[in-house]
């Protein structure tokens, strides 16, 4: 909105050390809060006629670069679509976006679609390497050529040697279909460069999921019965070469709209996208002026009682070269097959209740959870606790990368635990307005049973069939 109104920080901070324009101070307030009205009305007008209007029931359809991998609770693409460009019919200065959890690209994939730049950044190497895969480049004609010299080499490699040494492998691979996968990873090794590389992972990841013992009924890593394993007819090799001409036609029709939309130069995205490897509660990455518009979906509570992303992550990376997805990405990231998610928000139980102290006073809705679990089994009370400290963490971060009156969307999940029902929309609510943020509307929707890849519950708490989306401005020093 600095744009907006023909003012840049400096005008701000001018209007801030002046002890006599005060009336220009409550002018510009007033704009706020007027753009703040238009934009709760462009909301909520969708939903005048049809109150079901932000569920997309039936019109959650994963299309496109979407498509390319089955990541856990992914959000809806078109959902997050629409809240792009109703922002931006608000607010037409926006150019750049910033999503700190981006999970597996949705937000990106749809901002780029709207021609915007867009930086994103998670802590699962797995969700890094997918976003960067989906961002292109969009070489059709060469990933086809490449990708049938490489099947071509796959079933000609006679070599028995398997490419992948970790703990747990015999139990969670048979050996044919070790070998297999390993002639399919030599092979990709092979491809020049890093974005071809990046897109033929993506379809191992998508095919060591499918092959592997582990249940593909959960997310979790929950082997399956031995008869059942020595009976599967299964071959990656195949499975492979599906994956990839499937990933190659959501290539080719994402590829389309681009280039319909002139949104491509020479297979290029005319933009700019950045995706980093990282942990939002403790830093995230600072572009230009700051980041006019923030459109995320955190976790829903700690990984180990809601969706555990970095177990589902375990065996796809095991096989995946970690210098294709970042610098920073290593082998203490699979130490464990629970290292990921100890890394996430509410990872990690220690001090939790005595790290939270403070947020009594800042969240009523904390307290009240606080004050119901606390005849609970301490565990639980302790992941709740440890998950709200690491998301209050991560409130200082990236609210410091957002410019002076950026745009927040936050598609949040209230989960329970215990028969508790644990509020993090308004705890999130409070914890914004505390540093400052204003609340400008707050859309209800319910989740339709396959619009969202979620298991059904788990052995603390069940999983949400709502999600509501927090719509907030940053505020700014005066």
């Amino acid at each position: 909105m600095d744009r907006m109104f023909g003012l840049g920080r400096k005008g701000y901070h001018a209007i801030e050390r002046s002890t006599t324009d005060r009336s220009t101070v409550a002018a510009l307030r007033s704009d706020d809060h007027i753009v703040d009205e238009k934009l709760r009305l462009q909301l909520e007008s969708y939903s005048e006629t049809d109150r079901e209007y932000w569920s997309f029931n039936g019109k959650a359809v994963r299309e496109h670069v979407h498509a390319y991998f089955q990541y856990p609770a992914m959000m809806v693409p078109q959902m997050q679509g629409e809240l792009i460009r109703a922002v931006l019919k608000t607010v037409p200065s926006i150019r750049n976006v910033f999503d700190p959890f981006v999970g597996s690209g949705t937000v990106m994939t749809e901002a780029m679609l709207q021609g915007l730049d867009f930086t994103g950044q998670d802590i699962n190497p797995l969700a890094v390497l997918i976003s960067r895969a989906k961002a292109g480049p969009f070489y059709v004609r060469a990933v086809v050529d490449q990708t049938e010299e490489l099947l071509h080499a796959i079933k000609n490699d006679r070599n028995v040697q398997l490419e992948a040494e970790f703990a747990g492998r015999d139990k969670w691979f048979r050996r044919d279909v070790a070998i297999e996968l390993s002639r399919i990873r030599r092979a990709i090794r092979r491809q020049r460069t890093s974005c071809s590389r990046r897109f033929l992972w993506v379809a191992l990841a998508e095919t060591v999921r499918l092959t592997s013992n582990s249940r593909t009924s959960t997310f979790k890593l929950h082997v399956r019965p031995a008869e059942e394993i020595a009976s599967r007819n299964t071959s990656p090799v195949q499975v492979f070469e599906e994956v990839v001409s499937k990933n190659i036609e959501s290539l080719r029709s994402h590829h389309g709209v681009l280039k319909q939309r002139e949104l491509l130069n020479r297979g290029n995205y005319r933009g700019s996208v950045k995706i980093h490897l990282g942990n939002s509660a403790n830093w995230c990455p600072y572009g230009n002026d700051g980041y006019d518009l923030l459109v995320t979906s955190p976790p829903y509570g700690d990984n180990g009682t809601t969706v555990p992303y970095g177990q589902h992550s375990f065996l796809p990376l095991q096989w995946i070269d970690p210098e294709d997805i970042g610098t920073n990405a290593d082998a203490g990231w699979l130490s464990t097959t629970h290292e990921i998610d100890a890394r996430s928000l509410g990872g990690s139980k220690v001090r939790a209740l005595e790290d939270t102290a403070h947020l009594l006073e800042i969240s009523e809705s904390y307290r009240r959870v606080v004050d119901a679990l606390k005849y609970e089994p301490r565990d639980r009370l302790m992941r709740v606790a440890a998950f709200c400290r690491d998301l209050d963490r991560s409130m200082d971060p990236v609210l410091s990368v957002l410019r002076p009156n950026a745009y927040m969307l936050w598609t949040i999940g209230n989960r329970r635990v215990g028969g508790q029902l644990i509020p993090i929309d308004e705890i999130l609510t409070e914890l914004l307005c505390s540093r400052g943020a204003t609340f400008v509307t707050k859309i209800q929707r319910t989740i339709p049973a396959n619009s969202k890849r979620m298991a059904g519950k788990n052995g603390i708490a069940s999983t949400m069939g709502a999600e509501a989306v927090l719509v907030m401005r940053k505020g700014k020093v005066w």
